[in-house]
């Protein structure tokens, strides 16, 4: 993602379902974010990463949320970082739309997601939880992301399992 969309100069970003927080040592190391707002609709990975970022609090501002109704006012964000939480949300078109607003405008969303493909597949499904209905393929995506009022700049597909896709905030 850094390579598909840069580094964010400084920024305010958001990042979505963070779990543990390993994205946000990503965010705050690799993409120079200045600082760093996240949630996870599960309150025990967001204690494991509120006790991984408590020397840097100053920087780490966390929540229990949800990406479909994220208690910010419009237009807050510089970038919004989804690390594979999108694939998780039913509704994930909703999601987008929510996204959409949070971000300021020419603002960018980075995405790291996995596909239909993979989520249906039989050995997946067996051993992982994820939601089997109204999921994406890349096509999908890029789609609900226009449709959203996002421009997508770069994409990259991996075996059409994985996804990587940098969106920038056109209205």
């Amino acid at each position: 993602m850094l390579r598909l969309g840069g580094t964010t100069n400084r920024a305010k970003a958001l990042e979505i379902g963070c779990g543990s927080g390993s994205g946000i040592d990503l965010l705050l190391d690799s993409f120079k974010v200045r600082e760093v707002d996240a949630f996870d609709i599960d309150f025990d990975m967001l204690k494991r990463s509120k006790t991984r970022h408590s020397l840097r609090s100053d920087a780490v501002k966390l929540w229990v949320g949800n990406t479909r109704q994220i208690p910010i006012t419009d237009a807050t964000y510089d970038a919004v970082f989804d690390f594979g939480t999108l694939h998780h949300v039913h509704d994930w078109q909703s999601a987008l739309l929510e996204i959409h607003r949070v971000i300021k405008p020419g603002g960018r969303f980075y995405i790291e997601e996995i596909t239909r493909q993979f989520i249906v597949h039989p050995v997946c499904h067996k051993f992982l939880d994820h939601p089997q209905e109204n999921r994406f393929d890349r096509l999908e995506l890029v789609e609900g992301l226009q449709a959203a009022g996002f421009a997508v700049c770069r994409s990259h597909q991996f075996a059409g399992l994985f996804i990587w896709c940098v969106a920038d905030r056109i209205s």
